[in-house]
């Protein structure tokens, strides 16, 4: 445990950009044994150096390593590193740090234990981050391409790029994602990826995620695709669910919520490929191969959890007295009562004092609104823990609807059957059984959530905590969870549903809540197509084929050692690779419409791969670099044309102006609605959207130096006069703002981008 933490506070250090290091090898080496990982984020070196410590040789050659590919500039002249031994969740890896003392510039490398450049990144404090970009995606590729031939030249030659995106105004990075290519195949376990500064076109970060040394079979196979389809769809179904979309609207007064439920086809299983050369079925690519007979301790907590209502403000007590007349809601000591005399609920009798408050939950409506008692029940005695005496105290929590008085939710703390005077476990007689707990805990939901629990099914069941082991080895549970889903004309909508746990020794319940959309609209299943034919479009989609991946084969020894192996597990594994030829359908969004057969995204609109902002009657010419590059940040106009001349509304210049970084208030976006804009109205925008509006309306102080200027509204002078003075809008050297002047999107984009850089270069 010690070793962990300690590598976890380093790795919190270095995110955090912090530099320690260690004074012995025992507190930065961990035996490097095996490593292990998890498949889906990180393929480390498989080679190292068994039983040896990083000495300064090593250190050394990690150093000149780097710097034979990286140069560091003479001013980075602090240097520190740190040495993470190989462990159950990774290879070994150096850390090399060098900082310029000045400032917080630093430059941080990571290698495998082979010296291998696996991370790059680097840090100039001169330099600010948020701006626009200056180069387009496409003309920063090559830079990317050219930084992993420098750092890792061994590759370089063997990546394909998959995707190109912009990190957002306030990194303002492009991001190219390359993966890997074997035997004319693509290899996408292993990939690499280079974020470009788009203002300087200097490399920012690099992470390569690659496995050496493993040899990588032929490209031979004996299964065809159309044959793999076959046996995927013998053993994976497509299951019709709901998945949830909110959507705002605007009524012209106030912004509104809509939860909308829309059905989809999706996979039942989380992964799924056939071996091209054997037809073999894979239903993981991470194994677990156990060394020798097991016995598994057990382990069971409790949680302290408030099961208070979310989204909640409390009342003053003159506020309560209020609602209390206007609401006709329950009192307090009533609410208290609810809870404390409900007999299927689990009351500890040393509960003595309690306490309760009154809120209000946020809802989508006023209508809807809901006030609520949370109460608080305590062993409120004092505890000496001097004493080998019982220190156990009883607490427990508890909602109430304050108008109806049904309970909401609860949980109550359970007795540890644990003697620590003796150090053995009490045997406790377990005298309910799980299905009369399902029984117990359903006659308890009729008579408090009737009308909800009557639309849900139950989906799972479980033993829930130890109350004792037998011979300190054998789990003992002494209690039961239930996990009942919405069900919506027969289809489940996992967002929503109740759950309650109950004690195996009285019967009663510790733990209940519900999940739960009152205003949600369903889209009816009616005429959805089969699961066949929804596999059958499924199946069809790009991201199914032939591929090369990655089996991890970990094998464990639950037996190592003694009782360290608690504390140290790196040498109770032994991790293997090996890379298999397989069919797979890696196809995201895996939602599938079941009406048209069309792919889904997480809205529940056609998916597409076409690029956002890709115009059909813009042709790429310099005249229109602005509106490729505002593209490029996936930043534009829906409809696949960019139609220049059409004017803009206030509705489009706050949508594009939020994607740029500059919110709007609900009331801001419902008021600028298809209003055509005009360049006095841009104007001031773009000061409120700097929080100068109460500077720009201060009168009789602002002059423009517009010969146009009496044509300017009144309450439009100040904030032309600061846009002109601050450089926020250009200046064509003509003497006249044409205040009153619509613009047209071709305007806008430069309009937009001018803004953008000028706020950029004033925080430079």
């Amino acid at each position: 445990m010690l070793k962990k933490f300690t590598s976890l506070m380093v790795c919190l250090a270095l995110l955090s950009g912090s530099i320690c290091s260690y004074a012995s090898a025992e507190a930065i080496y961990e035996k490097p044994e095996a490593t292990a990982i998890d498949m889906d984020y990180a393929v480390p070196s498989t080679s190292y150096v068994k039983g040896t410590d990083p000495t300064e040789e090593a250190l050394k050659n990690a150093i000149i390593s780097v710097k034979e590919k990286i140069e560091i500039p003479d001013d980075y002249s602090e240097f520190n590193y740190y040495y993470y031994g190989s462990n159950s969740y990774s290879g070994a890896y150096w850390s090399l740090t060098w900082r310029r003392p000045s400032d917080y510039s630093y430059i941080d490398v990571s290698l495998d234990a082979d010296n291998n450049i696996i991370s790059y990144y680097t840090y100039d404090y001169s330099e600010y981050y948020r701006g626009i970009p200056s180069y387009l995606k496409d003309e920063l590729r090559d830079e990317a391409e050219d930084f992993i031939k420098q750092i890792a030249p061994d590759i370089a030659g063997k990546l394909e790029l998959v995707s190109a995106e912009y990190s957002g105004v306030f990194s303002n990075t492009y991001i190219y994602n390359f993966q890997r290519i074997e035997n004319g195949l693509i290899f996408p376990d292993n990939t690499v990826s280079v974020s470009v500064d788009s203002a300087t076109g200097k490399i920012r970060n690099a992470s390569i995620n690659w496995l050496r040394g493993v040899k990588v079979p032929s490209a031979d196979v004996k299964l065809a695709k159309d044959e793999a389809a076959k046996i995927i769809g013998e053993n994976l179904k497509m299951k019709l669910s709901y998945k949830t979309n909110y959507f705002r609207i605007f009524d012209g007064s106030q912004t509104k919520y809509e939860k909308k439920a829309f059905l989809v086809y999706e996979p039942d299983l989380p992964y799924i490929s056939v071996d091209a050369k054997t037809g073999e079925v894979y239903l993981t690519k991470n194994e677990w191969i156990v060394m020798d007979s097991v016995k598994y301790d057990a382990e069971g907590t409790t949680e302290e959890a408030l099961m208070q209502a979310g989204g909640s403000v409390s009342l003053t007590e003159e506020e309560m007295a209020r609602i209390r007349e206007l609401e006709n809601l329950i009192s307090k000591d009533k609410a208290i009562e609810i809870v404390t005399s409900n007999k299927y609920l689990y009351i500890d009798e040393s509960l003595i004092t309690y306490t309760a408050v009154l809120t209000q939950t946020y809802n989508t409506s006023e209508k809807d609104r809901t006030y609520v008692w949370n109460i608080t029940l305590k062993d409120s005695r004092p505890v000496d823990y001097s004493k080998d005496e019982d220190t156990y105290r009883a607490y427990a929590y508890a909602s109430v609807d304050a108008k109806t008085g049904k309970i909401l939710s609860f949980y109550a703390s359970l007795r540890n059957y644990y003697d620590y005077a003796s150090g053995k476990w009490i045997p406790v007689d377990i005298k309910y059984t799980r299905e009369q707990g399902r029984e117990i805990l359903e006659k308890f939901l009729m008579s408090q959530v009737k009308s909800r629990f009557e639309k849900t099914q139950l989906v799972k069941e479980n033993d829930d905590y130890v109350v004792y082991y037998k011979d300190d080895k054998t789990p003992v549970y002494g209690g039961y969870s239930y996990n009942y889903n919405r069900f919506n004309e027969g289809v489940e909508f996992p967002y929503n549903g109740i759950y309650g746990s109950v004690d195996g020794i009285t019967g009663k319940i510790y733990y209940f809540g519900v999940n739960w959309d009152d205003d949600i609209i369903f889209e009816s299943p009616k005429n959805a197509m089969s699961p066949e034919e929804a596999f059958r479009h499924y199946i069809s989609k790009d991201g199914y084929g032939l591929k090369y991946e990655i089996n991890v084969l970990n094998q464990y020894d639950p037996n190592y050692g003694s009782k360290e192996r608690y504390y140290d597990y790196s040498e109770a594994y032994k991790v293997d690779y090996e890379i298999r030829l397989v069919y797979r359908p890696d196809i995201n969004p895996a939602y599938i419409s079941p009406f048209t057969g069309e792919q889904l995204d997480y809205r529940g609109e056609v998916y597409t791969t076409d690029e956002p902002y890709h115009y059909s009657d813009i042709a790429d010419t310099e005249e229109n670099r602005d509106i490729f590059l505002l593209a490029d940040m996936d930043i534009g106009f829906e409809g696949g044309k960019f139609l220049p001349n059409m004017l803009v509304t206030e509705g489009e210049v706050n949508q594009l102006l939020e994607k740029l970084g500059y919110w709007s208030s609900d009331n801001e976006a419902a008021s600028a609605s298809d209003k055509l804009i005009t360049r006095e109205e841009l104007a001031y925008t773009f000061i409120k959207k700097l929080g100068l509006e109460s500077i720009a309306r201060i009168p009789g102080i602002y002059t423009t130096g517009y010969a146009d200027e009496s044509l300017i509204n009144k309450d439009y002078v100040g904030a032309v006069a600061l846009a002109k003075g601050l450089k926020l809008m250009p200046d064509d050297g003509s003497s006249l703002f044409n205040p009153k002047n619509n613009i047209t999107r071709r305007e806008l984009v430069t309009l937009l981008l001018h803004f953008a850089r000028a706020e950029a270069d004033r925080y430079y």
